[in-house]
């Protein structure tokens, strides 16, 4: 996908608020204007009090000038109430980009398939969706309205002040010019240090972040192994780095804001001096130089400011460079839209391969069989087999490389999202928890955007995955709170959890990743008498390294390097398949040890 270029990305933004921009725009101008005006209206009331001064004559005429003057001054003041509204909308807008710039990139994110997350590290996804887009600084959802219209600002009081100082004088206004192209030159030789050190320094900050997530999401193993002053060298590293990158940032603003500000201040001293001579000489009116000198302060600001906007620019297209670098990301294959599957009549997996990026060995290689309605099916095989692949293959979290995998006759890839969900109940080997209520995290399992189930679904869940009493010992039952990724409560209870939310959407085709690992003999028996006593008809898939669930199970499907080895009854296999019976004499020496 073609990148495309930064003012044609912020102009797709802008364009979805094109009401706001011209506010915007009037209120800039408004603004720029009515300060402009302020020196011209005191350059004309000194006129006509030198001029009063000087022919007291003429006092009635003058009255008359000072009464309409007066009334200039007042529609004037009128307007800058108005423009007065420009910071606060200026402000507000910045914050309604940046909600907009995250939620379209959040949506793109959650488009990526498997390889997406391979790639990008969660800490950095996390900077990129935050930092990137803050509106703490000048960042981009900063850059996008209140960088671009404090320069639009600049640009236009610059321009104004220019047209009213070329009326006054025109000479003087030249020498005003004079600093300008000197930023433009020194920016344009600056400009690639500029960006390589503000990209450097948001990889420096996504670094950080990364490593304050695996910090936190590793927290037990760390404080397993006393690894709290390892850990910690490994996070003082990545600050320091971070610490070296932030310091280049401010010493490039630094020099860049000085070397801006003296320019400006030399040309501001050539004008006054050359100003002053040419009042005394007589060759402009003190009017016109005291209008030349509020001039001259009002485009201090506007003339440092503008050099701004191309520093923060360049910051900002890190920023839009680092979202369109995720967005640019493939996306998950698209899927044709066909008639909608309620149920699973058949599983079905043909000749399928997989092979992880980077790996040369196949993680699944030729394998094929069949399930009917109903039926478990429990695959074994020793570490690396392949067995976790398979599961993600069946779920749709991965893509065959080769092969197909059908259910009902329909290829999976060619299901919609929704009715893939509708039928599948998934527990992955390492389950995950949210924050919040156990309710919330089973009702998540539901069908549809909410986030609600009724009590008798939630015990129903509970039961099967034999959590009930131990939720209802809980200090607030299902209402009571989890920590990050289910802390507060033990692997077994979080794998159990885990499985009344795949149960919660009451699915079709049930698949479980070494799920049983968690649960004693006795809870096993349990959950397998439950599903088969409330859900007759549920195809099951299941991963296990226990020997007893072959025992719960119609068929065994014994993996070993990706390829199948046997599939069938597990007594046949063990009677027919020297391989199998090996494998299984082994895992009885290993469970007897």
């Amino acid at each position: 996908m073609k990148k495309p270029s930064h003012i044609a990305w912020v102009w797709s933004i802008w364009r979805e608020h094109k009401g706001l921009i011209a506010l915007l725009f009037f209120l800039t101008l408004l603004s720029s204007a009515v300060a402009v005006t302020y020196p011209y209206l005191s350059k004309l009331l000194i006129d006509l009090l030198q001029r009063l001064l000087a022919s007291p004559e003429s006092a009635s005429e003058s009255a008359l000038e000072v009464r309409r003057l007066a009334m200039v001054v007042l529609a004037v003041g009128a307007a800058g109430f108005v423009a007065n509204l420009f910071p606060g909308i200026r402000g507000a807008a910045n914050n309604i980009f940046e909600y907009v710039i995250r939620t379209k990139y959040f949506h793109k994110i959650l488009g990526k398939d498997y390889r997406f997350f391979a790639s990008f590290r969660t800490g950095d996804v996390t900077t990129r969706l935050t930092d990137d887009i803050a509106n703490d600084g000048p960042k981009l959802s900063w850059f996008m309205c209140s960088g671009i219209f404090r320069a639009v600002e600049s640009i236009s009081k610059i321009a104004f002040c220019l047209i009213a100082m070329s009326l006054l004088n025109w000479k003087l206004t030249l020498l005003s010019l004079i600093p300008l192209p000197l930023m433009i030159i020194i920016f344009s030789i600056a400009s690639d240090r500029i960006y390589d050190t503000f990209r450097k320094n948001q990889e420096a900050i996504s670094d950080i972040n990364s490593q304050l997530e695996m910090s936190f999401s590793g927290v037990r193993i760390i404080k397993a192994y006393a690894s709290e002053a390892k850990y910690e060298r490994f996070f003082s590293d990545a600050l320091r780095r971070r610490f070296g990158t932030e310091m280049d940032v401010a010493r490039l603003g630094t020099i860049l804001q000085l070397i801006y500000q003296y320019i400006d201040y030399v040309a501001q001293i050539g004008i006054i001096f050359a100003g002053g001579y040419m009042a005394v000489k007589g060759q402009i009116t003190v009017g016109t130089f005291y209008a030349f000198y509020n001039y001259l302060g009002m485009l201090i600001f506007p003339i440092l400011d503008i050099p701004q906007l191309f520093v923060s620019g360049k910051r900002a297209f890190v920023n839009i460079d680092r979202l369109e670098e995720m967005a640019g990301f493939p996306e998950a294959p698209a899927k044709p839209r066909g008639t909608r599957l309620t149920e699973v009549e058949d599983l079905e997996v043909r000749d399928l391969g997989f092979t992880y990026q980077g790996r040369e060995d196949p993680a699944l290689e030729g394998l094929s069989f069949k399930l009917g309605k109903g039926e478990r099916l429990a695959v074994v095989g020793p570490v690396g087999s392949g067995k976790t692949t398979l599961i993600k293959t069946l779920a749709g979290l991965i893509p065959p490389a080769q092969g197909q995998v059908l259910i009902s006759g329909r290829e999976l890839s060619g299901l919609e999202a929704e009715d893939l969900c509708a039928l599948l109940g998934y527990v992955p080997q390492d389950p995950l928890l949210f924050s919040g209520r156990i309710r919330d995290n089973i009702a998540f399992g539901c069908p549809g955007d909410g986030m609600e189930i009724s009590d008798q679904d939630l015990q129903s869940a509970l039961e099967v995955a034999q959590m009930s009493a131990e939720v209802a010992g809980f200090s607030q039952g299902a209402e009571t709170l989890l920590g990050q990724r289910g802390l507060s409560v033990s692997g077994g209870q979080k794998q159990r959890l885990a499985i009344a939310r795949a149960m919660a959407r009451k699915p079709k085709l049930l698949l479980l990743d070494d799920i049983t690992a968690s649960l004693d003999a006795a809870n096993e028996e349990r959950l397998w008498l439950s599903l088969e006593e409330g859900y007759r008809g549920l195809t099951c898939v299941v991963v296990s390294h226990r020997l007893s669930t072959l025992h719960y199970t119609d068929k065994v499907l014994f993996l070993d390097r990706g390829r199948a080895k046997a599939f069938g009854r597990h007594e046949d296999l063990v009677r027919d398949n020297g391989a199998y019976r090996a494998f299984i004499e082994e895992q009885l020496s290993t469970d007897e040890r």
